[in-house]
């Protein structure tokens, strides 16, 4: 097969997308990782020693600090200045305040220095999207699954579709360094011998998905989410089928360790369970990508580059008086205007923030075009909204309420809230609210409501657009400043 040539114009702009999915700065890791330099046996023993001295859940109490390794990764764990983000971060948060301690993220540059940063007791527990690996049970002990994926094939475009393993036969099939797909795939080839597959690893899913867009790799095993945010982001990377059974993500604690944290995780996760929290969580950190549009999410990582740079500044600001993070409010703005200041909608919205004139006046703006003003009337608004919602919700449904209600209104979203209770749902989380959007356009339904009719579909994707859009932003932030002035 011919090799393929790709110009630089045809991958740059996405390259920022997806290498800030998947990496931060080099210089985050290097400070934090450092590898053992003992030899592995006398380790283990100064390791196991310390628990025979003291139970593990003692330790992390008397420190004070639970240490976590993990890994950047899209919904798993993002750093951020404004506040860190994902599926990770929210879960080990949580659990560090059951423990009644804080938290100390130790980012690590692969899966295999997860499990030894665990090993060599430098961290009391890995969470970083590992999956349940049998090659690795001696050692590590695995939590409850929180959450069950796919392996999915993904390849370039250009490559022929595989319907399974046996399709790519005598291909190259890449995976993450460490990943427990190899010990699983390794056993497929062992027993069928209708897989014949070279196997080999590259340092991370940045690398791979890297050598795919270039045409370096063919093929390469990822887990369903990554694979799904990768072909959101890059129109070079295709999802093949799914391969093999249901695997399954959990923390990981070490073998030497007694059992006492490890048995307060199983109560946590139990409890989490039973209360929805973990369902409202992984709810938190995904849905918004399953349902955005893949040439949305690309066009929208091209114009934050060409467009939004002159307004970056004042959504700063407004963010800063108003309280909301500046990249949320980015996010509303791309979504209402795509960051153009002259545009004008067919029901006589106006601006960056389409800003219709009764409320302009409300806020006292004066001049809806003038993209600085009406930017900050936009947040001015959105602070107002947010305290309209019902008063138990907390951050960040409470902003969430607020934007589904600077789109549909606020006496459609108290319909919405209503119909929420009605229904037995919270109407202080986005996420029962958002079930109940829909049925605002159903005669049925509507036509008991105070305010009526609503597009209430139309809502939900607008507010599931937008985390999905500041989500996005965070994970370039990691990579590059935003407002810094472009040379």
């Amino acid at each position: 097969m011919p090799p393929r040539q790709r110009g630089i114009g045809r991958w740059l702009i996405p390259l920022i997308g997806v290498g800030a999915l998947f990496a931060a700065p080099v210089a985050w890791w290097i400070q934090t990782w450092t590898p053992a330099d003992r030899p592995a046996r006398l380790a283990a023993i100064d390791v196991a020693d310390t628990f025979k001295r003291s139970p593990q859940l003692e330790q992390v109490r008397d420190r004070g600090v639970l240490r976590v390794a993990t890994l950047i990764e899209p919904t798993l764990y993002i750093p951020d200045s404004y506040r860190p983000q994902g599926l990770e971060y929210d879960l080990t948060g949580r659990f560090a305040e059951r423990l009644g301690v804080d938290v100390e993220y130790v980012v690590v540059p692969t899966i295999e220095a997860a499990y030894e940063a665990v090993a060599d007791n430098r961290v009391d527990l890995a969470a970083a999207g590992l999956a349940v690996d049998p090659a690795r049970m001696q050692r590590f002990r695995f939590g409850p699954p929180y959450l069950t994926v796919s392996r999915k094939l993904i390849h370039a475009t250009d490559r022929p579709a595989p319907k399974g393993l046996a399709d790519i036969d005598g291909a190259t099939i890449t995976l993450p360094t460490g990943s427990a797909s190899r010990f699983w795939l390794e056993r497929v080839i062992a027993q069928d011998d209708t897989v014949r597959l070279d196997v080999v690893e590259a340092q991370d899913k940045l690398a791979i998905l890297e050598g795919i867009r270039h045409g370096d790799i063919d093929y390469a095993l990822a887990l369903s989410h990554i694979a799904l945010l990768a072909h959101k982001l890059s129109d070079e990377v295709a999802i093949g089928p799914i391969v093999g059974p249901p695997v399954a993500l959990a923390w990981v604690f070490s073998r030497q360790a007694d059992e006492s944290l490890h048995r307060v995780a199983r109560r946590f996760f139990a409890e989490a369970r039973s209360d929805q929290q973990l369902k409202m969580l992984v709810d938190r950190h995904y849905a918004q990508f399953e349902r955005l549009d893949e040439s949305l999410s690309r066009r929208f990582l091209q114009d934050l580059e060409t467009h939004a740079r002159p307004y970056l500044a004042t959504f700063r600001r407004a963010g800063e008086r108003y309280e909301i993070d500046w990249r949320l409010l980015a996010s509303v703005g791309y979504q209402e205007s795509k960051w153009q200041p002259g545009a004008v909608s067919h029901q006589g919205a106006y601006g960056v923030m389409q800003i219709v004139l009764p409320t302009a006046r409300d806020l006292g703006l004066t001049d809806p075009t003038d993209p600085t003003t009406n930017i900050m009337s936009g947040a001015k608004y959105i602070a107002q909204l947010r305290e309209l919602v019902p008063e138990k919700a907390i951050e960040p449904d409470r902003t969430y309420l607020a934007l589904a209600a600077y789109n549909v209104g606020i006496g459609h979203l108290s319909d919405a809230l209503e119909l929420t209770r009605r229904q037995g749902g919270d109407p202080t989380q986005w996420a029962d609210v958002r079930e109940r959007l829909p049925q605002l356009s159903d005669p049925e339904i509507y036509r008991d409501m105070r305010y009526g009719y609503a597009h209430g579909n139309e809502t939900v994707n607008y507010v599931e657009n937008i985390r999905a859009f500041h989500d996005l932003m965070i994970w370039v932030a990691t990579r590059k400043d935003l407002l810094a002035e472009r040379p």
